[in-house]
Protein backbone atom coordinates (compact mmCIF):
# COMPACT_ATOMS: atom_id res chain seq x y z
CA UNK A 1 0.00 0.00 0.00
CA UNK A 2 0.84 3.55 -0.81
CA UNK A 3 0.63 4.49 2.80
CA UNK A 4 2.95 1.95 4.36
CA UNK A 5 5.46 3.03 1.56
CA UNK A 6 5.27 6.46 2.89
CA UNK A 7 6.15 4.88 6.33
CA UNK A 8 8.69 3.00 4.77
CA UNK A 9 8.21 0.01 7.06
CA UNK A 10 9.62 -2.90 5.07
CA UNK A 11 11.59 -3.62 1.68
CA UNK A 12 8.79 -4.45 -0.08
CA UNK A 13 10.78 -7.78 -1.01
CA UNK A 14 9.18 -9.01 2.52
CA UNK A 15 5.34 -8.36 1.55
CA UNK A 16 5.02 -11.56 -0.39
CA UNK A 17 4.38 -15.32 -0.16
CA UNK A 18 7.35 -16.48 2.26
CA UNK A 19 9.57 -13.45 0.99
CA UNK A 20 9.33 -14.04 -2.42
CA UNK A 21 7.25 -11.35 -5.24
CA UNK A 22 4.97 -14.09 -6.13
CA UNK A 23 4.55 -12.71 -9.99
CA UNK A 24 8.33 -12.98 -10.49
CA UNK A 25 8.56 -16.32 -8.73
CA UNK A 26 5.88 -17.83 -11.07
CA UNK A 27 7.24 -16.53 -14.09
CA UNK A 28 10.34 -18.23 -13.45
CA UNK A 29 8.19 -21.50 -12.70
CA UNK A 30 6.45 -20.95 -16.38
CA UNK A 31 10.02 -20.24 -17.97
CA UNK A 32 11.49 -23.02 -17.00
CA UNK A 33 8.26 -25.34 -18.46
CA UNK A 34 8.05 -23.49 -21.39
CA UNK A 35 12.17 -24.07 -22.35
CA UNK A 36 11.63 -28.24 -21.52
CA UNK A 37 8.41 -28.08 -23.69
CA UNK A 38 10.17 -26.40 -26.31
CA UNK A 39 13.38 -28.86 -26.15
CA UNK A 40 11.40 -32.39 -25.00
CA UNK A 41 8.89 -31.82 -27.86
CA UNK A 42 10.67 -29.88 -30.25
CA UNK A 43 14.15 -29.94 -30.08
CA UNK A 44 14.83 -33.81 -29.11
CA UNK A 45 12.91 -34.38 -32.91
CA UNK A 46 14.22 -31.34 -34.82
CA UNK A 47 17.73 -31.40 -33.73
CA UNK A 48 18.15 -35.29 -34.58
CA UNK A 49 22.00 -35.10 -34.60
CA UNK A 50 23.17 -32.63 -32.19
CA UNK A 51 21.62 -34.29 -29.61
CA UNK A 52 22.80 -37.77 -30.76
CA UNK A 53 25.91 -36.30 -30.78
CA UNK A 54 25.62 -34.76 -27.28
CA UNK A 55 24.44 -38.01 -25.43
CA UNK A 56 26.59 -40.46 -27.94
CA UNK A 57 23.56 -42.39 -28.55
CA UNK A 58 21.80 -43.40 -32.67
CA UNK A 59 19.88 -40.35 -33.90
CA UNK A 60 16.26 -40.85 -32.83
CA UNK A 61 14.37 -42.42 -35.86
CA UNK A 62 10.76 -41.92 -36.87
CA UNK A 63 8.73 -38.81 -37.21
CA UNK A 64 7.96 -36.33 -34.68
CA UNK A 65 4.40 -37.20 -33.39
CA UNK A 66 1.34 -35.37 -34.53
CA UNK A 67 0.57 -34.82 -30.96
CA UNK A 68 3.57 -32.47 -30.32
CA UNK A 69 3.82 -30.46 -33.54
CA UNK A 70 0.86 -27.95 -32.09
CA UNK A 71 3.82 -26.11 -29.86
CA UNK A 72 5.22 -25.26 -33.95
CA UNK A 73 3.69 -22.21 -33.40
CA UNK A 74 4.74 -19.07 -36.40
CA UNK A 75 6.55 -16.19 -34.32
CA UNK A 76 6.58 -17.98 -31.18
CA UNK A 77 9.37 -20.23 -30.25
CA UNK A 78 8.70 -21.33 -26.35
CA UNK A 79 12.46 -22.29 -25.63
CA UNK A 80 13.68 -18.43 -26.74
CA UNK A 81 10.18 -17.12 -24.99
CA UNK A 82 11.19 -18.98 -21.57
CA UNK A 83 14.44 -17.58 -21.75
CA UNK A 84 13.55 -14.28 -22.30
CA UNK A 85 11.12 -14.33 -19.33
CA UNK A 86 14.49 -16.17 -16.78
CA UNK A 87 16.29 -13.08 -17.86
CA UNK A 88 13.57 -10.01 -17.33
CA UNK A 89 12.74 -12.01 -14.12
CA UNK A 90 16.54 -11.61 -12.49
CA UNK A 91 16.80 -8.14 -13.49
CA UNK A 92 13.80 -7.32 -11.75
CA UNK A 93 15.02 -9.69 -8.61
CA UNK A 94 18.80 -8.74 -8.23
CA UNK A 95 18.54 -5.59 -7.57
CA UNK A 96 17.30 -6.90 -4.29
CA UNK A 97 20.02 -8.72 -3.50
CA UNK A 98 22.69 -5.81 -4.30
CA UNK A 99 20.54 -3.68 -2.03
CA UNK A 100 20.35 -5.73 0.34
CA UNK A 101 23.85 -6.98 0.70
CA UNK A 102 26.35 -4.65 -0.69
CA UNK A 103 28.23 -5.17 -3.86
CA UNK A 104 31.06 -7.17 -1.91
CA UNK A 105 28.44 -9.90 -0.68
CA UNK A 106 26.37 -9.84 -3.52
CA UNK A 107 29.27 -11.19 -5.39
CA UNK A 108 30.30 -14.14 -2.76
CA UNK A 109 26.23 -14.65 -2.53
CA UNK A 110 25.98 -15.23 -6.24
CA UNK A 111 29.39 -17.02 -6.86
CA UNK A 112 27.89 -19.60 -4.60
CA UNK A 113 24.23 -19.37 -5.47
CA UNK A 114 25.58 -20.18 -9.48
CA UNK A 115 28.62 -22.28 -9.19
CA UNK A 116 28.07 -25.55 -6.95
CA UNK A 117 24.72 -25.85 -8.05
CA UNK A 118 25.42 -26.03 -11.43
CA UNK A 119 28.45 -28.19 -10.64
CA UNK A 120 26.28 -30.71 -9.33
CA UNK A 121 23.44 -30.50 -12.19
CA UNK A 122 26.89 -30.88 -14.64
CA UNK A 123 27.77 -34.22 -13.10
CA UNK A 124 24.73 -35.77 -12.80
CA UNK A 125 24.12 -35.07 -16.93
CA UNK A 126 27.52 -35.95 -17.45
CA UNK A 127 26.43 -39.14 -15.57
CA UNK A 128 23.54 -39.97 -17.78
CA UNK A 129 25.50 -39.48 -20.99
CA UNK A 130 28.58 -41.86 -19.86
CA UNK A 131 25.76 -44.48 -18.86
CA UNK A 132 24.20 -43.68 -22.49
CA UNK A 133 27.57 -44.15 -24.54
CA UNK A 134 27.62 -47.06 -22.36
CA UNK A 135 24.14 -48.61 -23.41
CA UNK A 136 25.00 -47.83 -27.26
CA UNK A 137 28.53 -49.41 -27.38
CA UNK A 138 29.68 -45.45 -28.66
CA UNK A 139 33.28 -43.99 -26.90
CA UNK A 140 32.63 -41.73 -23.91
CA UNK A 141 35.09 -38.38 -24.42
CA UNK A 142 35.27 -34.90 -23.64
CA UNK A 143 38.10 -32.68 -23.81
CA UNK A 144 39.17 -31.59 -20.59
CA UNK A 145 39.78 -27.65 -21.67
CA UNK A 146 36.18 -27.45 -22.57
CA UNK A 147 35.00 -29.19 -19.88
CA UNK A 148 36.64 -26.73 -17.79
CA UNK A 149 35.83 -23.57 -19.45
CA UNK A 150 32.10 -24.91 -19.34
CA UNK A 151 32.44 -25.37 -15.24
CA UNK A 152 34.02 -21.78 -15.35
CA UNK A 153 31.09 -20.54 -17.02
CA UNK A 154 33.38 -19.03 -19.96
CA UNK A 155 33.15 -21.21 -23.02
CA UNK A 156 32.21 -18.49 -25.21
CA UNK A 157 34.91 -16.14 -24.39
CA UNK A 158 37.27 -19.56 -24.97
CA UNK A 159 36.05 -20.45 -27.68
CA UNK A 160 34.85 -23.66 -26.56
CA UNK A 161 31.46 -25.76 -27.72
CA UNK A 162 28.59 -25.85 -24.73
CA UNK A 163 28.56 -29.23 -22.80
CA UNK A 164 25.28 -29.03 -22.10
CA UNK A 165 23.23 -26.96 -24.89
CA UNK A 166 21.74 -24.56 -22.13
CA UNK A 167 24.30 -23.02 -20.23
CA UNK A 168 25.10 -19.74 -22.38
CA UNK A 169 22.51 -18.60 -20.45
CA UNK A 170 24.09 -18.70 -17.20
CA UNK A 171 27.59 -16.94 -19.13
CA UNK A 172 24.81 -13.89 -19.91
CA UNK A 173 23.35 -14.37 -16.17
CA UNK A 174 26.89 -14.15 -14.65
CA UNK A 175 27.88 -10.73 -17.09
CA UNK A 176 24.89 -9.24 -15.74
CA UNK A 177 25.95 -9.73 -12.11
CA UNK A 178 28.94 -7.62 -12.99
CA UNK A 179 27.54 -5.11 -15.08
CA UNK A 180 25.00 -4.69 -12.19
CA UNK A 181 27.42 -4.47 -9.12
CA UNK A 182 29.78 -1.74 -11.25
CA UNK A 183 26.74 0.35 -12.29
CA UNK A 184 24.90 0.21 -9.13
CA UNK A 185 26.61 3.45 -7.93
CA UNK A 186 24.76 5.29 -10.30
CA UNK A 187 21.43 3.32 -11.08
CA UNK A 188 20.55 3.97 -7.00
CA UNK A 189 20.68 7.61 -8.49
CA UNK A 190 19.68 7.66 -12.19
CA UNK A 191 18.14 4.39 -12.81
CA UNK A 192 16.47 5.42 -16.07
CA UNK A 193 19.48 7.35 -17.43
CA UNK A 194 22.31 4.86 -16.35
CA UNK A 195 20.54 1.82 -18.12
CA UNK A 196 19.74 3.94 -21.33
CA UNK A 197 23.43 4.95 -21.26
CA UNK A 198 24.72 1.78 -20.98
CA UNK A 199 22.11 0.24 -23.70
CA UNK A 200 23.48 2.78 -26.50
CA UNK A 201 27.40 2.41 -25.15
CA UNK A 202 26.75 -0.91 -25.80
CA UNK A 203 25.62 -1.05 -28.95
CA UNK A 204 28.08 1.69 -30.45
CA UNK A 205 31.15 -0.84 -28.67
CA UNK A 206 29.39 -3.86 -30.66
CA UNK A 207 28.85 -1.94 -33.81
CA UNK A 208 32.25 -0.64 -33.87
CA UNK A 209 34.02 -4.24 -33.57
CA UNK A 210 35.89 -4.89 -37.05
CA UNK A 211 34.71 -7.15 -39.44
CA UNK A 212 36.50 -10.73 -38.84
CA UNK A 213 38.52 -9.47 -35.55
CA UNK A 214 37.18 -12.31 -33.48
CA UNK A 215 40.24 -13.38 -31.32
CA UNK A 216 42.43 -11.08 -29.21
CA UNK A 217 45.71 -12.62 -27.40
CA UNK A 218 45.53 -11.76 -23.96
CA UNK A 219 49.13 -13.28 -22.16
CA UNK A 220 48.68 -17.25 -22.90
CA UNK A 221 44.87 -16.98 -23.47
CA UNK A 222 42.59 -15.84 -26.58
CA UNK A 223 39.40 -14.21 -25.73
CA UNK A 224 36.88 -14.97 -28.38
CA UNK A 225 35.01 -12.02 -29.51
CA UNK A 226 31.87 -13.03 -31.29
CA UNK A 227 31.50 -15.13 -27.61
CA UNK A 228 31.35 -12.15 -25.90
CA UNK A 229 29.50 -10.09 -27.88
CA UNK A 230 26.77 -12.63 -28.27
CA UNK A 231 26.45 -12.87 -24.25
CA UNK A 232 26.83 -8.60 -23.48
CA UNK A 233 23.81 -8.01 -26.24
CA UNK A 234 21.65 -9.73 -23.58
CA UNK A 235 22.48 -7.09 -20.90
CA UNK A 236 20.29 -4.40 -21.64
CA UNK A 237 16.84 -6.60 -22.17
CA UNK A 238 18.35 -7.91 -18.51
CA UNK A 239 17.98 -3.89 -17.09
CA UNK A 240 14.74 -3.86 -18.32
CA UNK A 241 13.95 -5.98 -15.88
CA UNK A 242 15.88 -3.69 -13.49
CA UNK A 243 13.49 -0.67 -14.77
CA UNK A 244 10.39 -2.77 -13.54
CA UNK A 245 12.01 -2.85 -10.50
CA UNK A 246 12.75 0.45 -9.42
CA UNK A 247 9.43 1.04 -10.78
CA UNK A 248 8.15 -1.08 -8.16
CA UNK A 249 9.99 0.33 -5.31
CA UNK A 250 8.71 3.59 -6.65
CA UNK A 251 11.90 5.15 -7.43
CA UNK A 252 10.71 6.19 -11.05
CA UNK A 253 6.70 6.87 -11.98
CA UNK A 254 4.84 4.61 -14.35
CA UNK A 255 5.48 7.04 -17.85
CA UNK A 256 9.16 7.02 -17.07
CA UNK A 257 9.09 3.37 -17.05
CA UNK A 258 7.12 3.35 -20.22
CA UNK A 259 9.12 5.34 -22.35
CA UNK A 260 12.88 3.67 -21.00
CA UNK A 261 11.69 -0.13 -21.33
CA UNK A 262 10.63 0.83 -24.88
CA UNK A 263 13.72 2.52 -25.84
CA UNK A 264 16.38 0.14 -24.40
CA UNK A 265 14.05 -2.55 -25.95
CA UNK A 266 14.53 -0.75 -29.55
CA UNK A 267 18.23 -0.61 -28.55
CA UNK A 268 18.89 -4.21 -27.77
CA UNK A 269 16.96 -5.35 -30.73
CA UNK A 270 19.32 -2.83 -32.98
CA UNK A 271 22.44 -4.10 -30.96
CA UNK A 272 21.25 -7.65 -31.90
CA UNK A 273 22.04 -6.96 -35.76
CA UNK A 274 25.32 -6.24 -35.01
CA UNK A 275 26.52 -9.93 -33.11
CA UNK A 276 26.82 -13.24 -34.31
CA UNK A 277 23.05 -14.25 -33.80
CA UNK A 278 22.09 -11.53 -36.53
CA UNK A 279 20.60 -14.43 -38.87
CA UNK A 280 17.98 -14.82 -35.14
CA UNK A 281 17.11 -11.20 -35.38
CA UNK A 282 13.49 -12.17 -37.08
CA UNK A 283 12.96 -14.48 -34.01
CA UNK A 284 13.86 -12.45 -30.82
CA UNK A 285 11.81 -9.36 -32.02
CA UNK A 286 8.76 -11.58 -31.49
CA UNK A 287 9.78 -14.01 -28.57
CA UNK A 288 11.36 -11.26 -26.32
CA UNK A 289 8.72 -8.62 -27.14
CA UNK A 290 5.91 -11.44 -26.34
CA UNK A 291 8.07 -12.05 -22.99
CA UNK A 292 8.54 -8.62 -22.30
CA UNK A 293 4.26 -7.90 -22.77
CA UNK A 294 3.66 -11.28 -20.66
CA UNK A 295 5.87 -9.75 -17.58
CA UNK A 296 4.23 -6.44 -18.01
CA UNK A 297 1.25 -7.84 -17.71
CA UNK A 298 2.13 -10.10 -14.64
CA UNK A 299 3.72 -6.63 -13.49
CA UNK A 300 0.41 -4.87 -13.17
CA UNK A 301 -2.23 -7.64 -11.85
CA UNK A 302 0.59 -8.35 -9.55
CA UNK A 303 -1.78 -7.80 -6.38
CA UNK A 304 -3.86 -10.86 -7.70
CA UNK A 305 -1.14 -13.50 -8.05
CA UNK A 306 -1.43 -16.12 -4.97
CA UNK A 307 0.69 -19.10 -3.99
CA UNK A 308 0.33 -21.95 -6.36
CA UNK A 309 1.89 -24.67 -5.19
CA UNK A 310 2.87 -26.17 -8.46
CA UNK A 311 4.17 -22.87 -10.04
CA UNK A 312 5.98 -22.21 -6.88
CA UNK A 313 7.67 -25.92 -6.87
CA UNK A 314 8.37 -25.60 -10.33
CA UNK A 315 9.84 -21.75 -9.49
CA UNK A 316 12.20 -23.51 -6.79
CA UNK A 317 13.64 -26.05 -8.53
CA UNK A 318 14.34 -23.78 -11.35
CA UNK A 319 17.44 -23.61 -11.56
CA UNK A 320 19.09 -27.21 -11.40
CA UNK A 321 16.14 -28.56 -13.76
CA UNK A 322 16.81 -26.27 -16.06
CA UNK A 323 21.03 -27.33 -16.43
CA UNK A 324 20.05 -30.61 -16.05
CA UNK A 325 16.72 -31.19 -18.18
CA UNK A 326 17.97 -31.27 -21.52
CA UNK A 327 20.85 -34.13 -21.08
CA UNK A 328 19.30 -36.22 -18.78
CA UNK A 329 16.05 -35.89 -20.88
CA UNK A 330 16.96 -36.62 -23.74
CA UNK A 331 19.03 -39.73 -22.32
CA UNK A 332 15.72 -40.77 -20.72
CA UNK A 333 13.89 -40.29 -24.07
CA UNK A 334 15.83 -42.23 -26.23
CA UNK A 335 16.93 -45.16 -23.94
CA UNK A 336 12.64 -45.56 -23.37
CA UNK A 337 12.02 -45.15 -26.63
CA UNK A 338 14.30 -47.92 -27.75
CA UNK A 339 12.42 -50.10 -25.32
CA UNK A 340 9.50 -49.70 -26.49
CA UNK A 341 7.81 -46.57 -24.48
CA UNK A 342 5.93 -44.58 -26.71
CA UNK A 343 6.88 -40.77 -27.63
CA UNK A 344 4.35 -39.19 -24.80
CA UNK A 345 5.53 -41.95 -21.87
CA UNK A 346 8.64 -41.38 -22.44
CA UNK A 347 8.54 -37.54 -22.28
CA UNK A 348 6.64 -37.87 -19.21
CA UNK A 349 8.76 -40.10 -17.48
CA UNK A 350 11.88 -38.47 -18.65
CA UNK A 351 10.44 -35.04 -17.07
CA UNK A 352 9.89 -36.96 -13.52
CA UNK A 353 12.72 -38.26 -13.84
CA UNK A 354 14.62 -34.67 -14.06
CA UNK A 355 12.24 -33.16 -11.61
CA UNK A 356 13.62 -35.83 -8.81
CA UNK A 357 17.14 -35.12 -9.72
CA UNK A 358 16.66 -31.25 -9.68
CA UNK A 359 14.53 -31.75 -6.31
CA UNK A 360 17.38 -33.79 -4.82
CA UNK A 361 19.88 -30.98 -5.93
CA UNK A 362 18.20 -28.37 -4.91
CA UNK A 363 17.73 -29.65 -1.17
CA UNK A 364 21.34 -30.94 -1.16
CA UNK A 365 23.41 -28.21 -2.75
CA UNK A 366 21.24 -25.04 -3.90
CA UNK A 367 19.60 -24.57 -0.07
CA UNK A 368 22.53 -24.76 1.43
CA UNK A 369 25.23 -22.78 -0.64
CA UNK A 370 22.16 -20.05 -1.45
CA UNK A 371 21.95 -19.51 2.48
CA UNK A 372 25.98 -19.97 3.19
CA UNK A 373 26.20 -17.32 0.68
CA UNK A 374 23.70 -15.23 2.49
CA UNK A 375 25.19 -15.33 6.08
CA UNK A 376 28.66 -14.64 4.33
CA UNK A 377 30.33 -11.05 4.57
CA UNK A 378 28.44 -9.69 8.03
CA UNK A 379 25.14 -8.14 8.87
CA UNK A 380 23.31 -7.05 5.91
CA UNK A 381 21.71 -4.12 5.80
CA UNK A 382 18.62 -2.74 7.39
CA UNK A 383 15.73 -3.27 4.77
CA UNK A 384 14.16 0.15 5.94
CA UNK A 385 16.77 2.17 4.17
CA UNK A 386 15.64 1.65 0.56
CA UNK A 387 12.24 3.90 1.38
CA UNK A 388 14.58 6.13 3.39
CA UNK A 389 16.46 6.89 0.60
Amino acid sequence: PACEARRGPSHPMTTPAQGKIAFANQLRGLAVLLVIASHYALAYWTERDLVAQYIFAPPATGAMPASQRWLSIPTLSLGPLGVALFFLVSGFVIPFSLHKLGRARFVIARLLRIFPTYWAASAVSLLAVWLSSLHWGLAFHVDPAQLLANLLLVQGQTGHLTTDLVNWTLAVELKFYLVAMLLWPLLRRWPTWTIAAFAVVLYIALRSVPKGWNVVPIGHWQLFVAGMSADLMFLPFMLIGTLFHFAFVRRIPARALVVSAFVVMYVFLETWKKTPRFEQHASAVSNYSYALLIFAAAYLLRDRFRPRRLLDFFADISYPLYVLHSLVGYVAIRWLMAHGAGSAAATLLALALAIGLAWAIHRTVELPTAALGRHLGGAPRSPLTWARR
